[in-house]
């Protein structure tokens, strides 16, 4: 899997670097093209740091420790997304490595030849066949979950800046009728959201919460079986390839 990686990768760096020579170096608008450029990353910064303000005025008026509530609300923002993404390729491909090298001889450099090699690329196809699917579902799962957390986390700590316990009691009631409504249905949109009891002395942000909560669950719910069911097909099918292969009589 670490040669099929590192030949991936490669092929991309180079066809970046290619298009961004002929683009931004050679092209006949070249100047045209960079300005363009740094004047998309002008407005995508500008964009960041006006959505970032008023999103800091909304949560201050939740009278909540920004600092923790900010640490959730990060727990899946896209550069943590990236890094964990790139966190899992690695110890997936250290772990493929080190399979490697104790099951084939052929890592180790010995020169006796027993079919391992045959197997290694059984195994190989088995490897990289919906491999990308299986990480990119493996990876989607684990951040929706992430999200389902940190969102319940978030509304703790509204619920924990109030200051009646009559209001705490309604965001509570509010919380455990859209969990009800959950279970029931395993869907929940903003329209059904609406229609609750006490929606309009809810705060938008408690509302948005509960909605990135059970979207989350809902997705994991329905993706889960599908993952669990490729894996085991996959295994199976791995298992059947190598004993069928030993079977095999090549004289």
């Amino acid at each position: 899997m670490f040669e099929m990686f590192a030949t991936i990768v490669a092929a991309c760096v180079a066809a970046i670097y290619g298009l961004s020579r002929s683009v931004f170096m050679t092209g006949v608008h070249r100047n045209l093209y960079r300005a363009a450029f740094i004047g998309i990353i002008i407005i995508i910064y500008v964009t960041y740091r006006i959505h970032h303000y008023i999103k800091f005025q909304k949560i201050k008026k939740l009278h909540v420790d920004l600092d923790d509530y900010l640490y959730y609300d990060k727990y899946t923002s896209p550069l943590y997304r990236a890094g964990y993404f790139i966190s899992y390729l690695i110890q997936n491909i250290l772990f493929d490595y080190t399979y490697m090298k104790r099951n084939f001889n052929f890592c180790k450099g010995l020169d006796v030849y027993d079919g391992g090699v045959s197997e290694y690329y059984i195994k190989f196809r088995n490897t990289w066949y919906r491999y990308l699917k299986l990480t990119l579902m493996r990876h989607r799962i684990s951040l929706k979950k992430l999200q389902a957390f940190s969102c319940d986390m978030k509304n703790e700590m509204i619920i924990a800046a109030l200051e009646t316990p009559e209001e705490k009691e309604l965001y509570h009631a509010f919380a455990k009728e859209a969990e009800c409504h959950f279970q029931e249905h395993e869907t929940l949109n903003k329209q059904t959201l609406a229609q609750f009891a006490n929606y309009a002395e809810i705060t938008p942000m408690f509302q948005r919460n509960i909605l990135k909560h059970y979207h989350a669950l809902a997705y994991s719910l329905k993706k889960e079986p599908e993952l669990v069911a490729m894996v085991k097909k996959q295994e199976f099918r791995k298992e059947r390839d190598v004993n069928d292969f030993k079977k095999t009589n090549f004289r």
